[in-house]
């Protein structure tokens, strides 16, 4: 005959219908108030705002440090299923895992994957100082990882369904955010377009061809690229990525990046994101020519070839200007000609593999990673800020929940709203050193 344990008889004793209510040992409020205080966590700027929320929303006096340890507990509950999910997609075999979906599940009719890096502040007063006290500033910056797997719909091409290059990619379109994207890094939003009432307003038209958009999905973390592709890889072949005929990776040309598409993604179609493509044309031109309006003429011409997908010529070009203007000293600035256009050129040479657009537009394929910024701004908006400080756990909890709330399969409300049937009346015990990892 089984006996009860010490643990089982005190639940019993002190929480007799923890069980029967759908509750575990740390829960003090119900699963619909839970769900609220989720809600407000994640989407308000701060859990003092997620506080106030929740007393003006929802009639409910709970504390931001209540709402903190909520979120951190249901963070950690997503981690756990998250690393359930990787391993059993690592106990695949490797044909399953390349064509494979798991059953009941459709898939996508394009298969689109993106991911790009974050900023939050991390001071984990439990991890050892590495630096002095008088030279840590500035070093809790790091990069989270945010990947993004879009589920896409359109129709595929005999012929390019788009020859000549769109009047929103020409100069006085697109200068200004091409321009940021150079300073920035980012991805600039072709869904921001120029003022039409204006005197100056670029010629119009029906937009860049490409596929329709249908669901998203977010992953966002603070695992390092090497964690991270595994969790993505994982994630993508959960929402069915792997069996779907069309699957294509975006990214902005990145090392890190390139090489997460290679380890995990490498029978996806990689595509060069085409405003990064041409931002470099644009920041080459202005190098070499002595006004605005050469560098409009040259750019526009070096932009209808990347669209043609003429890269070779515009590398030949870009080397003839390399060898009339030298090579650029080691004491170079960023902006010395020398050095810009020798940086377009190789970053040309490295990716023309990538850049084959009039294909991907046969194909149906997406040729930018706008929505991937978007993305990034939406994780971003909660956790980052100069007085926002995170530890290791804190921080991956509610990167993970950021990203579930973000996705349109609402699974953080699935994960709320089932729960409560898993709940067993005892207290959970978790090991923090997957959380504590780089």
């Amino acid at each position: 005959m089984n006996r009860p344990t010490i643990a089982t008889a005190v639940g019993s004793l002190f929480f007799p219908r923890s069980a029967e209510l759908g509750l575990t040992i740390e829960d003090t409020v119900s699963p619909r108030v839970l769900a609220k205080i989720i809600h407000a966590g994640t989407s308000a700027k701060s859990f003092a705002a997620a506080s106030r929320d929740l007393l003006h929303l929802a009639n409910r006096l709970i504390s931001d440090e209540r709402t903190r340890r909520a979120c951190f507990r249901i963070g950690e509950e997503r981690i756990e299923h998250h690393q359930q999910m990787q391993q059993a997609f690592e106990a695949k075999s490797l044909l399953e895992q390349i064509h494979g979906k798991p059953e009941g599940v459709e898939s996508p009719q394009i298969a689109c994957v993106m991911c790009d890096g974050g900023r939050y502040q991390l001071l984990d007063r439990s991890l050892p100082r590495t630096v002095p006290r008088s030279a840590r500033k500035g070093v809790h910056w790091k990069e989270s990882r945010i990947g993004l797997l879009l589920g896409m719909s359109g129709p595929e091409h005999d012929s390019d369904p788009q020859p000549a290059l769109p009047p929103e990619l020409r100069y006085d379109a697109i200068a200004e955010k091409l321009s940021e994207i150079g300073r920035s890094g980012k991805t600039g939003d072709l869904s921001q377009e120029n003022d039409s009432d204006s005197p100056h307003a670029p010629q119009r038209s029906d937009g860049i061809v490409g596929p329709e958009f249908e669901h998203r999905s977010v992953v966002a973390s603070r695992l390092n690229w090497e964690g991270f592709g595994p969790l993505l890889a994982s994630q993508a072949w959960c929402q069915g990525f792997a069996a779907a005929k069309r699957k294509v990776f975006v990214s902005d040309g990145s090392a890190a990046i390139e090489k997460l598409q290679r380890t995990h993604f490498s029978h996806y179609t990689s595509i060069l994101d085409l405003l990064h493509a041409l931002a470099y044309s644009l920041v080459a031109a202005r190098a070499v020519t002595p006004n605005e309006v050469a560098a409009h003429e040259l750019y526009d011409n070096w932009a209808a070839k990347i669209w043609a997908g003429k890269i070779g010529e515009v590398v030949n070009e870009l080397r003839a200007w390399s060898v009339q203007l030298g090579e650029p000293p080691a004491t170079a600035r960023h902006d010395d000609p020398r050095l810009v256009v020798r940086t377009s050129l190789v970053f040309y040479e490295n990716h023309a593999c990538r850049m084959d657009y009039p294909r991907y537009r046969r194909d149906g394929l997406p040729l930018t990673s706008s929505l991937m910024e978007s993305a990034v701004k939406q994780v971003s908006w909660r956790v980052k800020g100069t007085e926002k400080f995170w530890s290791c756990s804190g921080g991956e909890s509610m990167l993970r929940l950021l990203g579930e709330s973000l996705s349109d399969g609402q699974p953080l409300r699935q994960h709320l709203q089932t729960r409560a049937s898993h709940a067993t009346g005892q207290r959970t015990y978790r090991s923090r050193n997957s959380l504590l990892a780089t």
